[in-house]
């Protein structure tokens, strides 16, 4: 019989993914020694007289006897402090005990109180240093003492366990929790089976208690603050271990399993015996004082745009927010070594900003806002991170060099700068004069400047005055090439121009056509001729090239300037699955056949986030690439890997897109993000937020956000979701299992359209739960599935399960006017674990799988918005929403989240899991795609697919070869885009420890593009 409660054990059999990376970690302990330090000590007496000896002795036995006192007495096996104080190197020095080793980034606190380990529950792991000898570890009798705070309550959860709970296979202990009662388990020799011995009353998460489990051979306690709270007798004799275990402090971890503490950790002690409730009481009492009293749980603060985190300089940022009303508030930020500053006036006002100055480099800053208490409880945003790591700009030229500015050369330079408008990426300086010119443009700019000069005295000279202005090696460089070909990749400068030919009015020794190639698409820029500059040579020079092309200025000598285009055949990947059209086909002509590499580099995977949690793609139009970290924003010259712009946007996530839609979409050169109730639009080439949208209201007491977000030139398309509608994935979340909170499909009450020139409403559609999803936008139309079940419609969240979102219609609007087309009802229930819809050539495809993991996919006639008025069409091709064709099929993968698949769309051709299909007819045409895993999916142009296999991969629709690029891979999602003519895989591995080596950005360019001529 036992007082309190007991807990099934975890289920059985868990799945043990081959390639998630969320394997064990092995350790093991070895046995505590004991040492003694003596003192020197001065004698009077000579060294060798026997007192002497005498004195020694007395003194190693004096100093001993506690020793052996404590270890016969207390039987202290090992003790843990998380005071800063205890870090050594990446690990925790123990009182006693083995050493800890702390593996991602927990955080170790000081002030305010009380010294601890902060844990967010996330890929932190603390776990025990070296060879674990279990004779070491407790046999019979055990005690296992924690001070804990739970922020996050958890099915399971650890403190400090040795444990192994797979199936039948049940052995060792365990100190943690179960739901929301703290739980000791363990399994003995008598018992077999571990008994999770839970408390009887619940824990309040965010505060701290004194977690206490015994067992002395046949009684098990749990003690809550000095007092029992659980006790059983179901336990008897020795402890039963599993032959290994991982010895973890900090979360529920054996071989197939681990479940990570959210919350803090302020001591641990494991004794091999059972202590007895007098001495708990006492320990108990000895620390209660150092941690807070339980106080009133804070509310949430959700400021209403914001907080952003912009650089100022490599040790200034500054951080801006907004409030819905005039609100004072503050900032609370918390230093690396865990003091706290206060920030900000505290002015009553809608606009906050505060400059933080003096930041380390490499280091983590915490920080959350604070708005005035209500009543007696607290009001405070979540905390939020900045991380000093992620500064990318170049160095900057210092205002103290030693040379002297050549004011000529600063005029010339600051107008290129002007007449171009690059100020960022690669610079190619072709034949040098003294240098000068070459310098202001690094010092007027973000610009790394490469000097190329085939005279040995000129390029001593440069480099001497380079190395005086402290751009040597750091923002310039100049090198001995006399051409005529260049060792320099294709399409990667943004800027070349001819200091040699701006001073004497000669031609470059290089062909136009090798500048040509040197230049990027979508506007990198020559800049040539000058004062004394011969137009006709430098006209016969362009002759025969693109640059022939340039625009001439001939006031005050000749000046050419050329502009490159966007590459012919370049497609663009601007929204989640390529285009509006939803079919991950970026139209792309150009990406196929041998890629070799263009570039690599940052972003790397610390800033990414877990590659589990279904993140929304990168994205890329007009020579640019975006992509979204974990709550951090990047703008990437798409040809050369530079980063253009970075911000920390700790309210700006999105995950599961499975069942949601991304908050991003690109068009010419703005991103459009949506954030909160807003969708705002940066600069794709600096950053800047310079417009700023607001979803309609839906009433004062119903607030709303921003949900889908789709981007055109003449327009913006948005839908409005209820507050906390959004998945998040902060806790690794994979979202492929049939659960509720994993399939829930995020659905919006409102479509609507504006103009994104003057922010100009265009119409909005109200009508049922709309499918985040499905939301499909394709000549002219927009499509979408809706659920018309009262229930849904009014229900208080956006997420709803399948079984509220019954009634389903599918839907065509003209896109331009808003208005309803055609709808066809349709049952489309069996789609289960996800709902996708795309558009293609005049069909609307719907598809999903059910809960057994079969495919039904469902094709519609979408005829076009404006028919002409004659032209011989039969009836049947006029009628929207007529069903053209359907297909079932068990999904072929059998690897995880093989039964997720997002379709392919390549003209008339639908890719579905292993298959291919004429798009309008459903005819089956291949049923052995090239085999990839199930944890990414495909993306693809026109001539080429591309997915994760255990690398990143190609498939070759001409050849039908694929290709892997091995030794990197890609996330468990969309992570390879198509677009301008090159392959561009960003960093979306982070977190995973699968068979691969490298983790960075990469940029691949076709082999048939390199070198080419146009």
């Amino acid at each position: 019989m036992s007082e309190g409660t007991t807990a099934s054990a975890p289920a059985g059999s868990r799945r043990h993914r081959e390639a998630d990376g969320r394997g064990p970690t092995g350790t093991r302990l070895a046995a505590p020694v004991a040492t003694v330090s003596l003192p020197p000590s001065r004698s009077l007496l000579p060294a060798s007289h026997p007192m002497n000896r005498i004195v020694a002795t007395l003194l190693l036995l004096l100093a001993l006897v506690p020793l052996v006192a404590r270890a016969q007495e207390i039987g202290l096996v090992a003790h843990w402090d998380f005071s800063p104080d205890r870090s050594q190197n990446s690990g925790i020095r123990p009182i006693a005990g083995a050493d800890l080793s702390l593996v991602g980034k927990p955080r170790l606190l000081k002030d305010p109180g009380p010294p601890r380990i902060e844990l967010p529950g996330r890929d932190e792991k603390i776990v025990v240093s070296g060879r674990i000898d279990r004779s070491s570890l407790p046999q019979k009798d055990i005690t296992a003492e924690a001070w804990v705070r739970v922020d996050r309550v958890a099915p399971w959860g650890g403190f400090v366990g040795y444990v192994q709970d797979n199936g039948d296979f049940e052995r060792g202990w365990i100190l943690g929790s179960v739901n929301a009662t703290f739980s000791f388990g363990v399994a003995t020799e008598g018992g077999k089976r571990l008994t999770y011995l839970a408390s009887r009353t619940p824990f309040e998460t965010n505060r701290w208690y004194h977690v206490v489990g015994t067992y002395d051979g046949t009684l098990q306690r749990v003690y809550v603050d000095g007092i029992v709270a659980a006790e059983s007798r179901d336990q008897s004799g020795p402890i039963l271990y599993p032959p290994s275990a991982p010895f973890v402090v900090g979360a529920y971890q054996d071989d197939d399993e681990r479940h990570p503490l959210a919350g803090a950790l302020s001591e641990i002690r494991l004794y091999r015996r059972a202590l007895a409730a007098d001495e708990i009481r006492r320990h108990f009492e000895a620390r209660r004082a150092l941690f807070p009293k339980p106080a009133p749980t804070p509310l949430v603060f959700r400021p209403d745009y914001g907080p952003f985190v912009d650089w100022r300089d490599r040790s200034s940022a500054v951080v801006t927010w907004e409030t819905e009303d005039a609100t004072p508030t503050r900032l609370e930020l918390e230093l690396p070594g865990g003091n706290q500053r206060t920030l900000g006036d505290g002015a009553a006002s809608r606009s906050h900003a505060v400059v933080l100055d003096g930041l380390e480099r490499d280091r983590e800053y915490h920080y959350r806002l604070v708005a005035p208490n209500r009543g007696d409880r607290p009001v405070v945003s979540l905390r939020h991170v900045f991380d000093t790591s992620f500064y990318y700009r170049p160095a900057t030229v210092s205002a103290a060099a030693k040379t002297t500015p050549d004011a000529g050369a600063a005029a010339i330079a600051g107008r290129i700068l002007r007449e171009s408008g690059v100020r960022d990426g690669y610079c190619l300086v072709l034949g040098a004069a003294d240098g000068h010119l070459a310098l202001e443009l690094a010092r007027q700019s973000q610009l790394q400047v490469v000097v190329v000069e085939s005279a040995a005295p000129r390029v001593a000279a440069v480099r001497r005055l380079f190395g005086e202005a402290g751009v040597q090696g750091v923002r310039a460089s100049v090198q001995v090439l006399a051409g005529p070909d260049l060792p320099y990749g294709d399409l990667f400068a943004n800027l070349v121009v001819s200091e040699s030919g701006l001073a004497d009015g000669g031609v470059p020794t290089i062909p136009a056509a090798e500048v040509h190639r040197l230049l990027r698409p979508n506007g990198g820029f020559f800049f040539g001729g000058g004062p004394h500059a011969d137009a006709a040579a430098w006209r016969r020079w362009m002759a025969g090239s693109p640059l022939a092309g340039a625009t001439t200025t001939t006031e005050a000598g000749a000046w050419f300037a050329f502009k490159r285009a966007r590459l012919a055949g370049g497609g663009e990947w601007g929204h989640q699955y390529g285009g509006p059209d939803n079919s991950s086909c970026s139209q792309d002509e150009l990406v196929h056949g041998e890629l070799q590499v263009a570039w690599w580099g940052d972003p790397g995977p610390r800033p990414m986030p877990d590659r589990g949690n279904r993140n929304p793609a990168p994205l890329s139009t007009a020579g640019r690439l975006y992509v979204q970290g974990n709550r951090i924003l990047f703008g990437i010259d798409a040809y050369n890997g530079t980063i253009l712009w970075n911000v920390s946007a700790p309210e700006v996530r999105r995950a599961n897109v499975t069942r949601d839609c991304s908050n991003m979409a690109s068009s010419g050169d703005t991103l459009y993000v949506a954030h909160g109730r807003h969708c705002l639009g940066f600069d794709g080439q600096t950053g800047e937020r310079r417009v700023r949208f607001h979803v309609p209201t839906a009433g004062a007491d119903a607030p709303r956000d921003w949900g889908y977000v789709a981007a055109g030139e003449s327009i913006l398309v948005g839908s409005r979701v209820k507050r906390e509608a959004p998945y998040l994935g902060d806790d690794g979340e994979w979202y492929e299992e049939y659960a509720p909170d994993q399939v829930g499909r995020v659905t919006s009450d409102l479509l609507f359209a504006l103009d994104p020139r003057d922010g100009r409403p265009q119409w909005e559609y109200r009508g049922g739960a709309i499918l985040n999803s499905t939301i499909t936008i394709g000549d002219g139309m927009i499509f979408f599935l809706e659920s018309r079940n009262p229930g849904a419609v009014n229900a208080p969240g956006s997420r709803l399960a399948n079984e509220e979102l019954t009634d389903q219609h599918l839907v065509a609007l003209d896109l331009r006017t808003g208005k309803r087309l055609w709808e066809k009802a349709h049952d489309f229930g069996q789609c289960q674990f996800m709902t996708y819809l795309v558009y293609g050539r005049n069909t609307v495809v719907v598809t999903g799988t059910d809960r057994n993991k079969n495919y039904h996919t469902f094709a519609f006639n979408a005829p076009p918005a404006t028919r002409p008025a004659s032209g011989g069409d039969d009836l049947a091709s006029a009628i929207g929403g007529r069903v053209l064709w359907s297909e079932s099929h068990h999904e072929d993968k059998g690897h995880h989240s093989g039964h997720l698949q997002h379709p392919v769309v390549i003209g008339d051709v639908f890719y579905s899991d292993q298959r291919s299909f004429n798009l309008a007819t459903g005819e089956t045409l291949r049923r052995d795609l090239p085999e990839r895993r199930g944890c990414g999916i495909m993306s693809a142009g026109k001539n080429a697919i591309f997915f994760r296999h255990h690398f990143q991969s190609m498939w070759d629709l001409e050849t039908n070869q694929r290709t892997q690029f091995e030794g990197i891979r890609s996330g468990c999602w969309l992570g390879l885009i198509p677009a301008g003519g090159f392959l561009l895989a960003p960093e979306t591995s982070a977190g995973c420890s699968c068979t691969h080596a490298i983790q960075t950005s990469v940029g691949y360019i076709p082999k048939s593009l390199a070198k080419s001529q146009p």
